[in-house]
């Protein structure tokens, strides 16, 4: 799958660790019935699968969007992308180093980046093969135990000035939020609790591309 600005629009991420009671595979649905443009599968801190069952429900978790076309991403794990055949890979500045996930990753596959610093983008602007970056935390967020410390607005405007792919922002998104980041120069917002905490599913992504159109 190529690359597109607008999948960042719209980008669910979610691990079995951040359900709330929720069937995983009927929440991913109402997502992407939702307008979802991106679903990124992160199955890590606080997840109690064994990596067979991680396995196994990715498969589950591809085949939803593989059947509705929505790029599925895998977090961290270039090998589990590479087996369930992930349309991309999304690592932090703490996991796989860039150029190894570059060099291990299926060729056509779709590849982000974290980046919470100015120094982080210049050196991700060396790499040809990142296609965006995800920046953030916008605000502190309750998603991600190890986040770092908030970039705020301006922090976001200043890595998209620098950055020569899209950024999306990610961390403490809210419905109220959200709204802000087009101007800071976003292509899009990622959430995690966002959603998975949402009482309507449908209005919620329905906000999010509303902030982007």
């Amino acid at each position: 799958m190529e690359f597109k600005e607008e999948m960042l629009k719209a980008y669910f991420v979610c691990g079995s660790q951040d359900l709330v009671g929720q069937d995983f595979e009927v929440l991913l649905e109402e997502a992407i019935d939702g307008g979802i443009t991106a679903f990124q599968y992160r199955d890590k801190a606080g997840s109690t699968l064994t990596s067979e069952q991680r396995l196994q429900l990715g498969k589950k978790l591809r085949k939803i969007c593989r059947d509705a076309n929505i790029p599925f991403f895998v977090d961290d794990d270039v090998e589990l992308a590479n087996q369930l055949q992930a349309d991309g890979i999304h690592v932090g500045q703490k996991d796989m180093n860039i150029i190894d996930v570059v060099s291990k990753a299926a060729p056509e596959m779709i590849i982000g980046l974290s980046c919470q610093t100015i120094e982080q983008v210049k050196i991700a602007n060396q790499v040809e093969q990142i296609d965006y970056l995800g920046s953030g935390p916008i605000v502190p967020t309750i998603s991600k135990d190890d986040a770092t410390a908030p970039i705020g607005l301006t922090g976001l405007q200043d890595l998209v000035n620098e950055s020569r792919v899209p950024i999306v922002a990610i961390g403490g998104i809210t419905d109220e939020n959200v709204h802000q980041l087009k101007a800071a120069g976003a292509s899009g917002a990622a959430f995690i609790s966002l959603l998975t905490r949402s009482k309507d599913v449908s209005k919620t992504v329905n906000n999010v591309l509303d902030a982007f159109a």
